[in-house]
């Protein structure tokens, strides 16, 4: 976070729209975590956990969605984690916005087309028959291949690789490393040997999709593997070909997405999910970390666990679970005492 920049308390009032309660002097040069924030700083606090010990908070001002007792200016706002980004916004470090044009050292292959509002950037390589889109900005390194189709307004990072007949739509982001489009995981065992499948398919990516860095997304066998408009895909995640992500999802990092999956609109996955192969997962389900789906999921509902089962469920399993260790000793003490009083019943 930059210290570049400084607002009064009551200028970010006025951007965020909130109720200002207490003095809009102060100037705030960042935004800190509740708990660390000295006197030049914006904190947040949600929960109530944080609003009971606002009098400690050392900050210039608090965001706050109710009105609490505070000897420190609250911002008060309907949404905390909205006027959040709007506020840290306010203090991303200013980064050069790459010119139009193509770096000289750059490949642009005979039939490519660029528009001239795009920025291709050094060593970047767009082969014959890719098109790139308005404003839009190719990162350093980064490979578009043969007709590919990038939109308006997208930035692809650092050596970003997007194979053959791909298309992605407008508004896009993909981080530094991630693969587009290579050929998924398809082998049939022929004469004592793994032979690859053809991928005869493509990507599609929607509009105002952002893919986050070292992820891949695998073409399909034939067909299309699809991200829905929206949807942002964390680090280092896995989607396998033919899978059809839905509107708006939120997959989050080491995710791995096994073929021909569905995804409903909406759907979260949590770190470290897997998800096995031709299943589908209906829209607004939240899948918790680490859990493994082995079957088809409804809409709406919550899952936890290996396998992946309703999070009520789990939560009840796992109490019992802790429960076991006083639950063999009652047992014990139970047999014991059957075994004492068939004793006496033997000897009367």
């Amino acid at each position: 976070m930059t210290d570049s920049k400084k607002i009064t308390v009551n200028e970010l009032a006025n951007i965020l729209k909130a109720r200002l309660i207490g003095s809009g002097l102060a100037e705030v040069r960042r935004v800190s975590v509740f708990d660390s924030a000295g006197s030049d700083s914006v904190a947040f606090a949600a929960e109530d956990k944080l609003l009971e010990k606002i009098s400690q908070c050392k900050a210039a001002a608090v965001i706050v969605n109710k009105e609490v007792n505070s000897p420190i200016p609250l911002l008060v706002v309907d949404n905390v984690e909205r006027a959040l980004i709007e506020t840290l916004k306010q203090f991303m470090p200013p980064l050069g916005k790459p010119a139009a044009g193509i770096h000289k050292t750059a490949a642009v292959e005979q039939g490519a087309t660029v528009d001239k509002t795009a920025s291709i950037g050094p060593l970047a390589c767009i082969k014959t028959g890719a098109k790139i889109g308005e404003r839009t900005v190719i990162g350093a390194g980064a490979k578009i291949g043969e007709n590919s189709v990038i939109g308006n307004d997208c930035r692809l990072e650092d050596n970003v690789v997007v194979y053959h007949n791909c298309s992605i739509g407008n508004n896009c982001v993909i981080a530094a490393n991630s693969t587009i489009g290579a050929t998924g995981f398809g082998y049939y065992f022929i004469n004592g040997r793994h032979q690859l499948i053809p991928h005869t398919g493509s990507v599609i990516i929607e509009d105002c999709v952002e893919i986050g860095a070292n992820s891949c997304i695998d073409r399909a066998k034939f067909g299309n593997t699809v991200i829905g408009a929206g949807t942002k895909i964390d680090n280092l995640v896995h989607i396998a070909h033919n899978v059809i992500l839905g509107k708006c999802c939120l997959i989050a990092a080491q995710a791995g997405i096994a073929g021909s999956t569905k995804l409903g609109n909406g759907v979260v996955l949590a770190g470290q999910v897997g998800i096995k192969d031709h299943i589908t997962i209906g829209d607004g389900t939240q899948v918790g970390a680490q859990a493994g789906v082995i079957n088809d999921i409804g809409p709406n509902i919550r899952v936890v666990g290996s396998p992946a089962i309703d999070a009520r469920e789990f939560f009840k399993q796992v109490l019992l679970e802790q429960r076991l260790p006083e639950m063999s000793k009652q047992l014990k003490q139970l047999v014991k005492r059957v075994e004492e009083l068939e004793a006496a019943k033997n000897n009367s």
